[in-house]
């Protein structure tokens, strides 16, 4: 019995030293919630306010139409230097102020026929306009990749109806992690704006080299002033060392152990609840069958 007295007490204290230590581990530069991380360098914007925003971006008015539709592909892209793609369709995509997750994709970046940059992501661009946001997700199927591949940097551009988005990979001898990430959006929904926004000098998804960065949590990156939003789930990245064009040893992001270990430390919590009443009901059942035979 002092064995199980014993177990009780050590097992949840074990689990709140592995839980304090994932949090000391955690490298991510943004602050987050259960699910959601939202990325908030600093940096300032170049437009007179007295907020501290994120980027340098510009905004200009042009007049838009129609919408666009959502499938799921693998699109695969050959660059030894980044070159403009052109797009399946130049319809400017239309805004909606009904949230729901964007779908995920496959992009790969190629050069002399060997992967060099993998992403599979799903990708949603927000906006806020009069206290209401509007979303928009990016569709896999009309969404082309291309980009270039160096040995300290290289970066991946996924352009879509209107629009792109393009992440920067840094190699600093044994890790790689984005350094920066560019959005632009033509939308419309009675918006008629050209949204655009970039973040630098970021240490975002970072990984061992040779390995892959993993996250199933939601996360959220502040592109600009204007104000717009990324948000990415399901995300698998690797740049740099990719052997076979398959994803490396997969890295999990601290989001998702912020998942597991509230669930294990209330199990074991829960386990100790049982094993605690199993004691005490056998020691008074001892004690009483003691005073019988007095």
């Amino acid at each position: 019995m002092k064995c199980l007295v014993l177990i009780a007490v050590v097992v949840p204290l074990c689990l709140c030293a592995s839980y304090a230590a994932l949090e000391e581990d955690a490298a991510l530069p943004y602050m987050s919630s259960t699910m959601t991380s939202i990325v908030k360098p600093n940096t300032t914007t170049s437009h007179p306010t007295t907020t501290t925003r994120v980027t340098n971006t510009t905004a200009q008015t042009t007049h838009v139409t129609n919408t666009t539709a959502q499938t799921t592909c693998v699109t695969n892209a050959t660059a030894t230097n980044l070159s403009t793609t052109h797009v399946l369709t130049t319809v400017p995509p239309t805004l909606t102020p009904n949230f729901s997750l964007p779908e995920t994709g496959q992009y790969n970046v190629s050069i002399k026929n060997a992967i060099c940059i993998k992403a599979t992501l799903g990708i949603q661009l927000f906006v806020k306009e009069h206290t209401e946001d509007f979303y928009f997700n990016i569709p896999p199927a009309k969404t082309v990749a291309s980009g270039k591949c160096g040995n300290l940097a290289s970066w991946i551009i996924l352009k879509f109806n209107s629009g792109f988005v393009n992440f920067t990979f840094v190699n600093d001898g044994k890790h790689y992690y984005v350094s920066e990430i560019s959005v632009a959006l033509n939308t419309m929904k009675n918006l008629e704006k050209y949204y655009m926004g970039t973040v630098k000098n970021l240490k975002l998804f970072k990984a061992t080299l040779g390995h892959s960065y993993k996250c199933k949590s939601k996360q959220v990156v502040d592109i600009s002033a204007n104000p717009l939003w990324i948000l990415l789930v399901n995300t698998q990245l690797q740049a740099f060392d990719i052997t076979g064009g398959k994803f490396g040893k997969v890295e999990e992001c601290f989001l998702d152990y912020r998942i597991i270990v509230p669930i294990c430390f209330g199990v074991s919590l829960f386990v100790l609840i049982i094993i605690v009443i199993i004691v005490y009901l056998y020691y008074r059942r001892r004690r009483f069958a003691g005073y019988q035979r007095i």
